[in-house]
């Protein structure tokens, strides 16, 4: 079981390190930092999630309940931090950047090899729906509300400009226009979409790298705002969307693996976006990387849990 966990922790532990000491031997500076975290979002993540989303089979985009289960688990959770940053910091940027590390588990760079060893290629599904909610709704609504925190003026003229210009970035249209080519089941040329998974394929490591090279820049504190993350995000999380699943009557392997995604560490992407918006940027990425290592305890109990439902079912 072990193996299981460390497995996949070790090469994304390296990676980190390894932008981490780039940065730190002047390698890298800041400066690169904002231009890798601009092509993350901006070109090389959005190319994955157009690609992910039109490859996706209409029939189980139409699984409602389970989408459903996972929706209230995933941005139920988004609401819960939100609300819980906006209460402590009355501010928009931190209360948004706070929600998405807290909501936004490591589901495609860690949780597709993990899953795949326990539930075979079949686990990719659930996967996919994880991140069919992350993309249509938690990153747009993050990019909406931090491009609405960093407009300039006030009213409704402003506001009204600040949600146009969040809606021409590619994190906002690029997975609609996935999930709409699958939903109308049009497949993508196979050139277009061998050169969008090319370029997408480049996600997990530069956004690895990229979240180390953050780390060296910034000063790592362990604050009681990042254990209030790494508990939220570790503990509350896989019982929140346990609870959503109950609720639901959503039962069997796919209940089971959404729970393991819910339980793994943040993801790196709220790093990029903390590092684009200037803000909780030290929280963000202590939160991410204290939330991972700890979970090679959290995720190996986890495990353990969801092993032993499998035995006795």
């Amino acid at each position: 079981m072990l193996d299981r966990i460390v497995g996949p922790l070790l090469p994304v532990a390296f990676v980190i390190v390894l932008g981490f000491l780039a940065g730190k031997r002047g390698k890298l500076n800041h400066s690169d930092s904002l231009l890798i975290s601009r092509l993350v979002l901006n070109w090389i993540f959005p190319a994955l999630l157009l690609a992910g989303m039109a490859a996706t089979p209409r029939s189980q985009l139409l699984d409602f309940r389970f989408v459903i289960a996972t929706f209230i688990g995933i941005m139920g959770m988004y609401a819960l931090t939100f609300a819980i940053g906006w209460y402590r910091y009355r501010e928009l940027k931190a209360a948004t950047l706070k929600a998405f590390v807290c909501g936004y588990p490591d589901a495609a760079f860690m949780g597709i090899p993990i899953l795949q060893v326990m539930f075979g290629p079949g686990s990719l599904y659930s996967v996919l729906v994880l991140n069919l909610v992350a993309s249509l709704v938690m990153i747009p609504l993050s990019t909406m509300l931090l491009t609405v925190a960093s407009g300039e003026g006030s009213g409704a003229k402003a506001f009204v400009s600040s949600i146009s210009t969040a809606v021409r970035r590619p994190l906002m249209w690029a997975p609609a226009i996935g999930i709409l080519c699958s939903l109308l089941a049009i497949k993508l040329p196979p050139v277009l979409a061998d050169s969008l998974n090319l370029l997408g394929k480049a996600t997990p490591g530069v956004s690895l790298l990229c979240l180390g090279l953050i780390m060296s820049s910034v000063k790592l504190k362990l604050s009681s705002e990042v254990w209030v993350n790494t508990g939220l995000k570790l503990l509350l999380h896989p019982a929140l969307m346990a609870g959503a699943l109950v609720l639901l009557a959503v039962k069997g392997h796919y209940a089971q693996q959404m729970i393991l995604l819910c339980a793994l560490p943040s993801a790196t992407i709220p790093a990029m976006f903390a590092n684009e918006a200037g803000a909780y940027k030290s929280e963000a990425t202590t939160s991410i990387l204290i939330s991972t290592v700890l979970s090679i305890v959290t995720f190996a109990f986890a495990i353990y849990l969801i092993d032993g439902g499998l035995a006795a079912a």
